[in-house]
């Protein structure tokens, strides 16, 4: 990882050299740590990259574990990405402490427990997998599966506290179980097949009549009509409070790559249409029907869907988190992420709206190169 954003830093100083200047914009991301949130997102000169970003140091910009890249910037004819009102805003809101369990985290400070929190939950999968491999006695089994239960039920309530994503795909990805929690009716061979059908779980959703159940096929097999989607799964399991849909990544039984559609069963699927287009009225979300919500976790699932393994899966979803782009989303400013930015920017894209030319690049590079 470091290596391939130490990579772009030397691409960048090749193009500034052929544009015949010597600035810099630094890249800005949510819950940077915090010697870094000093120089992120604004314009630095070559020489100050070293002696303020800390080029070339481990700690500094480009070192290790360090997400930030940057690009060459003329001064008169580029435009900044994010303004110095809006960063130090910015600033201020992570610094702000959010309690939890009598003990206060800042965004960078969340971020991180989230990431020990995932790494423990997969020791635990891990251990829950040993024990039903070494034909443990099923009590054993059963008080392993619970305490990762209930780590998981944790990870829930700390991440809404927090105000949070859950990245349940950090521990999802190992493959041992499904992506989401539930029961996982019928695997779809529809790679390489025109029609899908939900599965009829679906009916279990309040609200979803033959109709709704048809107009979710129907959207699904219109964007599998315009893109080659390698989509291997429909399932309806619990999701977070308020979403509809979801792509999941998940490992077969061979360690392959793969990616399934997720129904929200906690729905209520007689008020969707009217909470899509309020989200949409008050610039919330880029959707407004329901096309548009799957177009935007299809463009996660096209993102992606060449990556043959998780370490791919993981390098890659590195490289698209650090190309997030203000403004296209109420919803993916609160994230911070270039995968959510960057759906987001595909809905508008299919609908004909006002993207950055920067979007418009990323989804030729990302997403465009599936259009069949």
């Amino acid at each position: 990882m470091t290596g391939l954003t130490q990579l772009s830093g030397k691409i960048a100083e090749y193009n500034a050299e052929k544009l015949g200047t010597e600035y810099f914009e630094v890249e800005w991301h949510a819950g940077a740590r915090p010697t870094h949130t000093i120089w992120q997102g604004r314009v630095w000169s070559q020489q100050q990259l070293y002696d303020v970003c800390g080029l070339g140091t481990v700690i500094g910009l480009c070192g290790a574990n360090c997400y930030h890249t940057y690009f060459p910037f003329v001064p008169g004819v580029s435009v900044r990405t994010y303004t110095d009102d809006w960063l130090d805003e910015q600033n201020w809101k992570e610094s702000e402490p959010t309690e939890f369990r009598g003990k206060e985290y800042t965004l960078y400070e969340a971020k991180q427990r989230q990431r020990q929190m995932e790494t423990a939950m997969r020791a635990q999968r891990e251990k829950v997998q040993m024990l039903q491999d070494g034909d443990a006695d099923p009590d054993d089994v059963m008080l392993a599966k619970c305490k990762y239960q209930g780590q998981l039920d944790e990870y829930a309530r700390f991440s809404k506290q927090m105000g949070l994503k859950q990245e349940r795909e950090r521990i999802y990805i190992d493959g041992r179980w499904r992506v989401a929690p539930g029961r996982i009716d019928k695997k779809l061979n529809v790679v390489n097949t025109m029609k899908i059908s939900v599965l009829r779980d679906a009916y279990k959703i309040k609200g979803m009549t033959s109709e709704a159940k048809h107009e979710i096929e129907a959207a699904i097999n219109n964007l599998k009509k315009e893109y080659d989607i390698r989509l291997d799964l429909i399932e309806v399991a619990k999701m977070e409070v308020g979403d509809i849909f979801g792509a999941a990544p998940y490992l077969d039984d061979r360690g392959k790559l793969r990616f399934a559609l997720v129904i929200n069963e906690d729905i209520d699927y007689n008020v969707v249409k009217k909470k899509i287009q309020r989200r949409y009225d008050k610039g919330r979300f880029a959707g407004k029907s329901i096309e548009d919500y799957i177009a935007h976790e299809m463009a996660h699932i096209m993102t992606y869907q060449d990556c043959k393994n998780e370490a791919e899966f993981r390098t890659r979803q590195r490289i698209v988190e650090r190309q997030f782009m203000q403004g296209i989303s109420q919803y993916a400013d609160k994230t911070g992420k270039g995968e959510e930015s960057l759906a987001e920017a595909f809905v508008r894209y299919r609908n004909k709206e006002k993207i950055p030319i920067r979007a418009e690049l990323l989804i030729r590079s990302y997403i465009e190169r599936w259009k069949k």
